[in-house]
């Protein structure tokens, strides 16, 4: 099952995608073993940029997506969950890959003939998540609190 079933751009296209984005930040001071795949992660998107097409990209508020307000990465399960207003259950997408980089995390799933990638910085908890499929692209920011 998708976490974002029907996510839409404020154009009003509806797009079947996973995304994975980030929120508050953490209290206290965060290390990079907060953020490199051993501790579970707490997100919320804060900004996005949608693309269509013809290469044509343009901001977008968050809150216009349709997609979860919050995301739980678990790491140990390989799964991302997150609820979409107004839905009565949880969703939960499956994570295929976590690689450590030099910099961060890099987390990767697909689903219904789109991708996403996400990487976590290690040392700020900041995200950036790229989802593409079906001639629309959205690139969201934000950042990640452990769990």
């Amino acid at each position: 099952m998708m976490i974002f079933k029907n996510v839409t751009a404020t154009i009003g296209v509806p797009v079947r995608l996973l995304v994975i984005a980030l929120g508050v930040a953490a209290s206290g001071s965060a290390t990079a073993s907060d953020f490199d795949g051993s501790r579970n992660l707490l997100c919320a998107p804060t900004d996005a940029i949608q693309c269509e097409g013809a290469g044509e990209c343009s901001r977008k508020e968050v809150e216009l997506l349709n997609m979860a307000k919050f995301l739980y990465v678990d790491f140990k399960a390989k799964t991302l969950k997150g609820t979409i207003e107004g839905a009565t259950s949880e969703e939960t997408s499956s994570i295929q890959t976590v690689q450590k980089l030099d910099g961060g995390t890099l987390i990767q799933g697909a689903e219904s003939g789109r991708g996403w990638s996400l990487v976590v910085d290690k040392g700020t908890g900041d995200m950036t998540l790229a989802i593409a499929g079906d001639d629309i692209a959205f690139v969201l920011f934000g950042v990640c609190q452990p769990r």
